[in-house]
């Protein structure tokens, strides 16, 4: 039995579960909400309350792995730690109070694991496709197959850093939403000319917001997407254009009462939205997929 803790700017997760017959074997999943980019950001620090809401979910994560008695645990860091002038303090408190060993990992380490995790929710096709993972802290954009890795790449333009940032009003504005894309089209020049070389149709999303979007397909607009397996949905666009521009029109509060909304991505989820819309229309994605796998089942299926 292992445990897989992923370190996340908006999340932590742990998972604790087994490899059987190249099938995950569940036992034990939990998401604690930290906002460790909350208020330091856009300074590549982490702030004291941040560290503190860090350091209590592991110290909850730590009574899971007693518990389930866990002896192969590996913990990774992603953006807010990688980046944050403090991140390696945090990593030695962890480690002091809770026998956390955390290590810290490239953006190219992580879009190796959300690769693995995806290609392992179901499978991939034998032509190139956009696999997307949108973090608080990064973005990591994947073009590969069912075989290899053509090209990775992570940007510092996770759903946290863009808040901190662009601070949109409730509801997002027009303006606002054109600032964003603005800002992806400066940032994201590797990206297209990645496309060109290795041109893709389908967009393959992977977790967190893309969670959220299948979530309240089901239980909000009361659809059932096509499943590729037990871990990967596809929803068509004409979909996903009315979930868009739910959630760009609703408030915080509108959306709170979303049945498959979670409160951890109530704010996140808009500028997560925008970013969906913007790769959709800019690179000609013609289908879309959600895969619930992503850098924990990755990591797992790799150790």
């Amino acid at each position: 039995m292992k445990a897989i803790i992923d370190l996340g700017t908006n999340t932590f997760h742990l998972l604790i579960a087994e490899i059987r017959n190249e099938q995950i074997s569940e036992v034990f999943n939990l998401q604690a909400p930290v906002k460790l980019g909350e208020g330091g950001i856009g300074n590549d620090t982490l702030s004291n309350d941040a560290m503190q809401r860090g350091l209590t979910a592991l110290g909850q994560f730590k009574t899971y792995l007693d518990r389930f008695e866990v002896q192969q645990v590996t913990a990774l860091a992603t953006s807010a730690i990688r980046n944050a002038k403090n991140g390696k303090a945090f990593v030695e408190k962890a480690k002091n109070l809770y026998g956390i060993s955390i290590e810290t990992i490239t953006g190219d380490q992580e879009a190796n694991y959300i690769y693995e995790g995806v290609r392992h929710s179901f499978k991939l096709p034998e032509e190139n496709v956009l696999i997307m993972d949108i973090g608080g802290g990064s973005v990591e954009f994947i073009i590969g197959n069912k075989d290899n890795i053509k090209w990775k790449k992570s940007f510092d333009i996770g759903a946290a850093r863009l808040i901190e940032k662009f601070k949109h009003s409730d509801p997002i504005s027009d303006d606002e939403i054109t600032k964003l894309n603005n800002y992806f089209d400066e940032h994201l020049d590797e990206l297209k000319l990645a496309l060109k070389e290795f041109p893709v149709t389908t967009l393959v999303g992977s977790a967190g917001s893309f969670e959220t979007l299948v979530d309240v397909v089901l239980n909000d607009l009361h659809t059932i997407p096509i499943a590729f397996s037990k871990q990967a949905f596809e929803i068509n666009l004409p979909l996903f254009d009315i979930f868009y521009e739910l959630m760009i029109t609703s408030s915080n509060e509108q959306r709170g009462k979303l049945k498959g909304m979670v409160n951890f991505r109530l704010e996140m989820i808009v500028v997560a939205s925008v970013l969906m819309r913007y790769v959709i229309d800019h690179f000609y994605i013609r289908k879309l997929i959600a895969s619930n796998y992503a850098l924990k089942e990755g990591v797992l299926f790799s150790k």
